[in-house]
């Protein structure tokens, strides 16, 4: 066996260089696995621990859970093949490695606080697997403090080692997980210096993104920022999609013409903002913030508005049914259950509210994704055409790219006749003119029923019609 001389930060960074040395990653999720993957076949021996047993024997089998997700399924293949890739649901296959990382979930709980329970066990099981010098690091999306606090008081109190330990927070998103990990900048966080270059250099190994060092302070604090940053833009675009609503305007033109500006990028409006981290990160610094004294209004009032988003729609599509023949029995059909286009991920989609709020109302709702299998109580239907049948209202919930080449004319042909059908554009997907010529009445988040000119003609009493 080699030996690595020097004091334990020396042999680690040299192990590290050397791809000598053993890890273990605790979590084999969106982004557990594939830091798994991509440390395996930048040579290092790497145990992929997951107390999922049921996904543990998918990934020994070579098939990953997240097919979406481009190269994946190939990087899955080659970390197997070359035996440096070994999945496990037995806590004692990571002991005595010599880096561990911690990629578990961390979700919310209580409106906002956060659950640690999974990182909690994943403490512990470290704690019992480290048998000599370690790095431990944290990629798991935690409040401010918790790495120089939780992690490392429970690790330094009680391992007789020198245990480095830093916060390296994932910047990837679902449907682009591998370019992101390995082309985007990253940001490290030590509890002290050498702790912090441990971790650069492991991550050094697969990432041709600048990584950046600091405090894990600060590396904590920079990870809810980012998603807040986005959490208030979508906000923004939402809020002035319910203004334009309001005054009886295109908010998708109103935003597009105001995005001429040289100094404005206003983002697109929808139902809702799902995933993992924007419904929960803004949540972790808020409370954060308030814990210690400060309660940061923009931030609460902007996470409040993105969630209020599938309520707005399903008002006004009840109040199209109630106008339009009634809303018992009446069926709408969703197209898109994920949260976003593109993916199979159902993590906190805005459509689990959708569907509630119609269903109490009376409504029948059906659902069709061709990529996520939770419909959070819709019926299930096969195809697009078939969600359709029937239907009085057709909701665009989630941007697939799948749905852009729909054929609206037989979607429109398999909806209920005798009256006029709603195509509720949630993701500003469509265009009007072309949703209408096919006999849909048109609308969506921030835009009218009716084209302007209807809307003037109604102003000026020309015109019978309602702006509900």
């Amino acid at each position: 066996m080699e030996e690595f001389g020097g004091s334990p930060f020396d042999s680690l960074l040299t192990k590290i260089q050397r791809r000598a040395a053993r890890v273990s990653v605790l979590g084999q999720g969106y982004i557990g696995l594939p830091i798994s993957l991509l440390l395996a076949i930048s040579g290092f021996e790497v145990v992929g621990y997951d107390v999922n047993e049921r996904l543990v024997e998918g990934l020994n089998s070579g098939t990953t859970p997240y097919p979406g997700e481009p190269d994946l399924p190939e990087l899955l293949r080659q970390g197997l093949s070359s035996g440096n890739y070994r999945p496990t649901a037995d806590p004692d296959d990571i002991s005595g490695a010599d880096a561990f990382i911690i990629a578990v979930p961390t979700p919310r709980i209580n409106g906002g606080e956060p659950n640690l329970a999974y990182l909690l066990d994943a403490i512990e099981t470290v704690k019992r697997s480290i048998k000599g010098d370690a790095v431990v690091i944290v990629e798991s999306t935690v409040p401010p403090g918790t790495t120089s606090g939780i992690v490392a008081t429970s690790l330094l109190r009680e391992i007789p080692h020198r245990v480095f330990i830093a916060h390296c927070p994932e910047r990837a998103m679902p449907g682009q997980l591998i370019r992101e990990l390995t082309e985007a900048s990253r940001i490290v966080g030590g509890i002290d210096e050498e702790s912090a270059l441990l971790a650069k250099e492991l991550y050094s190994s697969f990432s041709r993104g600048e990584i950046i060092t600091t405090d894990a302070t600060t590396s904590e604090v920079v990870k809810l920022v980012e998603n807040t940053y986005r959490d208030v833009n979508i906000a923004l675009a939402n809020e002035v999609a319910r203004i334009c609503s309001v005054l009886g305007v295109s908010a998708r033109e109103v935003i597009e013409l105001a995005n001429l500006h040289p100094r404005v990028n206003l983002l697109k409006p929808g139902i809702g903002v799902g995933g993992s981290c924007l419904t929960k990160d803004p949540l972790f610094l808020a409370n954060a913030s308030t814990e210690r004294g400060y309660p940061p209004e923009l931030v609460i009032c902007a996470r409040k508005l993105n969630e209020d988003m599938p309520r707005v729609a399903a008002r006004q599509i009840i109040s199209f049914l109630e106008e339009t023949g009634g809303v018992e029995g009446a069926v709408v059909a969703i197209l898109g259950t994920a949260y976003k286009g593109g993916v199979g991920d159902a993590r906190e989609s805005p459509v689990k509210d959708l569907v509630s709020v119609l269903k109490s109302a009376g409504v029948r709702v059906r659902a069709y994704d061709p990529r996520c299998e939770e419909y959070f109580g819709a019926e299930v239907a096969g195809s697009p055409y078939e969600a359709a049948e029937g239907a009085r209202c057709i909701v665009l919930a989630t941007d697939h790219p799948e749905f852009k080449s729909l054929d609206l004319a037989r979607l429109r042909a398999a909806c209920a006749e005798g009256g006029p059908v709603l195509l509720y554009d949630g993701r500003l997907m469509f265009e009007r003119k072309r949703v209408e010529e096919v006999g849909f009445v048109y609308s969506g988040v921030g835009e009218p029923l009716l084209r302007p000119s209807e809307l003037l003609e109604v102003r000026v009493g020309t015109r019978r019609g309602s702006l509900a």
